[in-house]
């Protein structure tokens, strides 16, 4: 379920992590994980023959969904 977040912040965050051809592993999994730590919204880039599936990057990350457009999602720390 996308929650209110800054519009503007949104669009000036570049992507930092990029799924290729295998889709979601788990050491993407881990990369979120450990990105969510240390901020508090990541963008995500899908390559154009990579499966693509939001809830999945979702699970076990403790992430929300921000925003999904295209290819590309913004997750963000669960608040409280």
């Amino acid at each position: 379920m996308p929650t209110k977040y800054d519009k503007s912040a949104i669009q000036t965050l570049k992507p930092t992590i990029w799924v290729g051809k295998l889709g979601v592993t788990p050491e993407v999994t881990g990369e979120i994980r450990a990105q969510l730590e240390v901020r508090e919204m990541i963008k995500i880039k899908w390559l154009k023959n990579a499966p693509m599936d939001p809830l999945t990057v979702v699970d076990g990350t403790g992430g929300v969904v921000v925003t999904t457009r295209g290819r590309t999602m913004v997750i963000a720390k669960k608040r409280g």
